[in-house]
């Protein structure tokens, strides 16, 4: 800002300080001029771009899963998104889109990789069950989710044995949310489960020195009808109920 020169005497002072008043409101229209200028450029460069062909989605990229098939995941969202200019395009709304689609996937992070192209990271559903079948181990997952047929069941992971015939929902529903409960090395050494129905689970309990024949009953308690098992066990225990954990029974 330009500083007002001293006033000055006699017949012209009062022109003088007229114009440099004027100066100093060009100076500032000026800059006001420049802002808006650049503010009007801005919007027109953020609306080319909104509405651009030359950044139109063409490519999706997929990552991450071992359950979800990168191919599918990739022309589902292309389907839906593909030749839409990358700013319209919302990465929450296309998350959503695909866990929708995709409920093997338990998350899923979608980033801007390029003017024209997406990156999708998945994060697989952690299975806690495999229910033993004819063609195959069926995986399910905390909550309950079908994730798919495998040929061979997972190291480590709780098999529900064929007790005869395909299991009540119920009673898979029942031993899924007492796995559900554990801890994950608890559920690890509850290497095989078997379920009469909802209130008759028993497992085979293997501590890494020591094995159990387990009588857990119900699904309520898991952690503690587990916990109390393993101490058993350790000891030696080889046959033991704990379908009331507080009286356990033991061989």
């Amino acid at each position: 800002m330009v500083p007002l020169p001293p006033a000055r005497t006699g017949d012209n002072s009062t022109a003088d300080l007229t114009g440099v008043i004027r100066a100093r409101r060009l100076q500032v229209w000026r800059r006001r001029l420049i802002a808006i200028g650049i503010v009007v450029a801005v919007i027109a460069v953020a609306a080319i771009a909104w509405f651009s062909p030359l950044l139109a989605l063409q490519k999706v990229s997929v990552k991450g899963s071992e359950l979800v098939d990168s191919d599918q995941v990739s022309s589902f969202v292309m389907d839906s998104e593909g030749g839409t200019p990358l700013p319209q395009v919302r990465p929450g709304t296309v998350e959503k889109s695909v866990l929708k689609r995709f409920p093997k996937a338990e998350r899923a992070s979608v980033h801007y990789s390029g003017p024209r192209s997406l990156t999708i990271t998945l994060t697989d559903r952690t299975p806690v069950l495999a229910l033993e079948g004819s063609s195959g181990y069926r995986l399910y997952d905390a909550a309950a989710v079908d994730l798919g047929v495998v040929d061979k069941a997972p190291k480590k992971l709780t098999v529900l044995g064929n007790s005869g015939g395909e299991p009540e929902k119920s009673t898979v529903s029942a031993v899924i949310r007492f796995l559900g409960e554990l801890r994950p090395e608890l559920r690890r050494q509850l290497t095989t489960i078997q379920a009469k129905d909802a209130n008759n689970l028993q497992g085979e309990l293997d501590t890494g020195k020591n094995k159990a024949t387990v009588v857990l009953g119900d699904s309520s308690n898991a952690s503690l009808k587990v916990r109390t098992a393993v101490q058993l066990a350790t000891e030696g225990r080889t046959e033991i109920d704990v379908s009331v954990p507080s009286v356990p029974v033991t061989d």
